[in-house]
């Protein structure tokens, strides 16, 4: 039996809890909760030991890990990917587009977890099919069966053509996080993730991409880590069709939102881009409002004594930032104007480059 305190120091669980930096989510009906990374975690990269194993990891009543997932892992070209020897020997797989499917017996029979519910479409569908269509499938003594849940109705970008199943991916030693492909699941009835001859990191990345494929994960099997590396033009169509775009991430800003709700559903490589975006026209904005009080401060200053609204319209209309002047001058705020002026055009270009 394995414990969560076994696994995570309890103290650095609880902070990273209590920080929003990983989620918890109860079972319904039933003595479960599973672990997730937040968000917040993704957006501000707060990644360590905790953040990266809580991605799905299902705990009972009494604390035991009843099943976890792979760890969090990143597209090869993120700072947050490992440093990895290009040489190294390696095993390579698809990276299928649907859902990640965690394994777990909930005390009546086997069952699937998405990576933070128990109860989401893509959870309930995938117990559905594995209770029907696999139903005498029984997980190897130890290991938590992954799969990938794809289904029309889940379609991310990728189109399957009709494919409804669980695709497996592999399995992880809940005792020891130590992962493993699909071989370590053999007596798995359904379809398996297709596995390539690539030996190498280098190999992989050299390999021309597949039409209407999401992209590779490359997993190091002596350090056992991995790595995804994801097609452009799957990138691309990711972004149409999730409609993001420089004016996507100006409206939540500009409203006076967050970019959580915005990313939530999306990989996190669309996350480094988005947060590029906000940053240059929140920069742009703040360097907007240092004009505007540098100009009513040398504009105040240079009224005479005992001056009125008179005096500061006659100064103030020959400004280009006269509105904002005026707004200072009356104690409002001018920024929602700012936003206004730092609108993107709709046919500005994505930036390019933050996630390949």
């Amino acid at each position: 039996m394995t414990l969560l305190h076994d696994v995570l120091d309890p103290v650095k669980l609880a902070e990273a809890v209590d920080n929003g930096l990983v989620r918890t989510q109860r079972h319904p009906t039933l003595p479960f909760t599973i672990y997730n990374y937040t968000e917040a975690c993704q957006y501000s990269g707060a990644w360590n030991q905790v953040t990266l194993t809580c991605r799905g990891l299902i705990v009972d009543a009494s604390g035991r890990i009843t099943a976890r997932a792979y760890e969090k892992f990143f597209n090869h070209s993120e700072s947050q990917a490992p440093a990895l020897d290009p040489g190294a020997a390696v095993t390579v797989t698809d990276k299928v587009d649907g859902s990640l499917g965690i394994v777990y017996h909930d005390g009546t029979g086997w069952a699937v977890a998405t990576r933070g519910s128990f109860a989401s479409d893509q959870a309930i569908h995938a117990t559905e099919l594995l209770r029907t269509r696999y139903a005498s499938f029984v997980p190897p003594a130890g290991l938590t069966v992954l799969v990938e849940i794809v289904y029309p109705e889940n379609r991310i970008v990728v189109d399957y053509r009709g494919l409804d199943d669980l695709v497996l991916l592999g399995a992880v030693e809940i005792a020891t996080g130590r992962s493993h492909g699909p071989e370590a699941v053999p007596d798995w009835p359904g379809p398996v993730v297709e596995t390539f001859g690539y030996a190498t990191l280098a190999e992989a990345l050299a390999a021309p991409p597949r039409d209407g494929r999401e992209g590779l994960v490359v997993h190091f099997t002596r350090t056992d880590e991995r790595v995804k590396i994801k097609y452009a033009d799957y990138v691309r169509l990711h972004r149409l069709v999730t409609g993001l775009t420089p004016r996507t991430v100006w409206e939540i800003l500009a409203t006076g939102g967050t970019l959580d709700v915005l990313l939530e559903p999306l990989p996190d490589e669309f996350h480094v881009w988005a947060r590029g975006i906000a940053a240059e026209l929140t920069a742009e904005v703040e360097a907007r409002a240092a004009e505007v009080e540098a100009a009513y401060t040398a504009l105040v200053g240079g009224l005479p004594a005992g001056w009125g609204r008179k005096e500061f319209a006659l100064a103030a209309v020959r400004s280009s930032h006269r509105g904002e002047l005026f707004q200072r001058l009356d104690g409002h705020d001018y920024r929602p104007g700012l936003w206004q002026r730092v609108r993107p055009s709709a046919d500005r270009p994505p930036a390019q480059g933050a996630e390949e």
